[in-house]
């Protein structure tokens, strides 16, 4: 036959009237009713086969067994507190990999600028950068979390807004030198275009003209695979492109690059969210790179997120 094992909560119910000399003290300062406590000291007496306490008008006392018994499990709740100690505060350190997704134009421009931040708050933290344009399967490619601008796809995924911001059109003062700068949407026929392959060889722009929505359809003579070509491929004067305005903000101040077709921006907003899976992100470390995104994105791009 199997011995005895008590619950430590009996255990505890016991070291604590017997310390304070009574069931309702005991049963006050932890929240629960008498008839609690003294049914976790009944178990301990049934299960042992003996008697723990004696009751009398001054209170409670213990036995010998009952005194030989308290002075165990005070080792064992000890060590017990300990234990869960040290794992609660295992849960909540920040620590172990990271693996976070984004486009290399992203990444480069918001996420590497504040990442020494990043290493100095948790020094115990490993981030894994996975810098592709393509949405990746969070599940099947393992990411912990994901920058995107759009959530419309299959997976149910957890989104923080980290922002928002427009896209307009850009080109090189040296192209527009050449080229010219184009007077009004329908221009953008005579000029060089720059597209993202992922778009196909022809791309619908958007603008507003007269108060009204006008759609251009361009046909590009060059197309990168990356946001980030695009970009290199804008201030070295190949043509005119569409890049997101946090993106292009440094190289418009550096005179790299020019707003075209200003008075037509469409004034449309685009959101950043960072995304995770459900059973992921109440993890430290995914919760603690989710807030660091929303940081990082407020001090490199400017963005206000919710």
């Amino acid at each position: 036959m199997s011995p005895f094992l008590p619950d430590p909560v009996d255990l505890r119910w016991l070291v604590r009237s017997l310390e304070l000399k009574s069931f309702s003290a005991a049963a006050r300062e932890m929240g629960v009713a008498v008839s609690v406590v003294s049914r976790g000291v009944d178990r301990l007496e049934a299960g042992f086969g003996i008697s723990l306490l004696r009751r009398s008008t001054h209170g409670l006392s213990a036995t010998p067994e009952g005194a030989e018994l308290v002075q165990g499990a005070r080792d064992v709740l000890g060590r017990l507190d300990e234990m869960a100690a040290a794992f609660d505060k295992r849960r909540h350190r920040v620590a172990g990999t990271v693996r976070l997704a984004s486009s290399q134009e992203i990444c480069e421009q918001l996420v590497v600028p504040q990442l020494a931040t990043l290493r100095e708050r948790h020094p115990a933290l490993r981030i894994e950068l996975v810098a592709d344009d393509r949405v990746v399967d969070l599940a099947t490619d393992g990411i912990d979390v994901a920058l995107r601008t759009t959530l419309g796809n299959s997976e149910a995924v957890v989104a923080r807004e980290l922002g928002s911001f427009e896209r307009r059109l850009y080109a090189s003062p040296d192209y527009l030198r050449r080229h010219g700068h184009p007077a009004e949407p329908a221009e953008l026929h005579q000029h060089h275009t720059v597209t993202h392959t992922a778009q196909g060889p022809t791309v619908t722009w958007a603008f507003r003209q007269g108060g009204r929505k006008l759609n251009i359809a361009v046909a590009s003579q060059l197309a990168a695979s990356s946001t980030a070509l695009l970009h290199r491929a804008l201030v070295a004067g190949a043509g005119i492109g569409m890049l997101s305005q946090p993106m292009a903000a440094a190289d418009v101040r550096a005179g790299q690059l020019v707003e075209v077709l200003k008075p037509f921006a469409p004034k449309k907003p685009y959101t950043l969210y960072a995304v995770s899976l459900p059973n992921r992100r109440t993890a430290s470390r995914v919760q603690a790179v989710t807030a660091f995104l929303q940081e990082a994105a407020r001090k490199s791009w400017g963005l206000a997120g919710r």
